[in-house]
């Protein structure tokens, strides 16, 4: 995905792993989620969203029979992928190959960096997994309170003493938490809305339908008061960049190389050459000394 991230032209890293983490997310969620659930062909999974009226009734139906598979999932996926994570194995094995074929000493490695795109997306299923199926199948909670335990102590770890960040993201990943969030939390109530239909339960299906309404709505006022914050930085923090690069003595080496760094081409003066050819003479000196002959 970072590489298909790479040729949507973004000019930065931290946008780049943001698409992808984007990218991930909505795969993981298809394929994972819905491929589960709505098990059939491809065109069968895309009518039953081309009839909205049949959607809230096709996921109650559907949703509640892979609970169990869930529930292995997170243990066998989520309980692993954590705990492999104190390892890492694959970065040690390619260290490795990377001493003996290259040469390089250990201390001129490379200290990683976290890998937004392809954690975020993890942590953020789960959390749909576990808003999706509280009620549905309340015993999938204990395993995933057992998940965001372990992976708060060893991402903690990781952290502080493994990773070192690459760029300052600057709270850029929040917003697509927040939409997740407010996905999973329309997604649960769409199932409500048919389950409660299919036990033919009018009053608790009629009583539930506001609840998307209200979530939307409150996405969309947390959209508008509070997303322009996460699109540019603060007074404050520019502020303070701007009395960090005051008191740091290099900053004044590096105001003067800044002029010289980069001359746009078409602003270079011209260099005229000396030399007095025929070929090299304007057009009317020429013309003159033709004249003159």
């Amino acid at each position: 995905m970072i590489m298909i991230s790479s040729m949507q032209g973004f000019i930065a890293f931290s946008q780049i792993e943001k698409s992808a983490c984007i990218m991930v997310l909505c795969f993981t969620i298809w394929n994972i989620f819905f491929a589960n659930v709505l098990s059939g062909t491809a065109l069968y999974q895309v009518n039953v969203f081309l009839e909205p009226k049949n959607i809230p009734s096709v996921l109650a139906e559907a949703v509640p029979s892979q609970a169990s598979f869930f529930i292995a999932y997170v243990v066998t996926s989520g309980w692993t992928s954590t705990s492999s994570e104190l390892f890492r194995l694959v970065p040690l094995i390619c260290s490795f190959i990377k001493m003996k074929i290259l040469g390089k000493a250990g201390d001129e490695l490379e200290v990683p960096s976290i890998p937004y795109h392809s954690e975020i997306p993890r942590i953020l299923f789960f959390g749909l997994l576990g808003i999706t199926y509280f009620f549905l199948a309340p015993l999938i909670l204990p395993f995933l309170l057992v998940y965001y335990c372990l992976g708060y102590i060893i991402y903690r770890n990781q952290l502080l003493n493994v990773y070192a960040p690459k760029f300052e993201t600057g709270g850029k990943f929040w917003p697509i938490v927040h939409n997740s969030t407010i996905f999973s939390l329309v997604l649960m109530h769409i199932i409500a809305i048919g389950i409660f239909g299919l036990k033919k339960l009018p009053l608790a299906s009629s009583l539930t339908i506001p609840l998307p309404v209200l979530t939307l709505l409150f996405n969309d006022y947390c959209q508008k008061r509070f997303l322009p914050i996460f699109k540019a930085y603060s007074a404050e923090s520019l502020i303070k960049k701007d009395r960090d690069d005051q008191n740091d003595p290099a900053m004044a080496d590096f105001l003067d190389k800044l002029i010289t760094a980069y001359q746009d081409p078409a602003l270079m003066p011209i260099h005229y050459s000396g030399n007095s050819d025929r070929q090299n003479s304007p057009l009317l000196q020429a013309a003159e000394e033709e004249k003159d002959d």
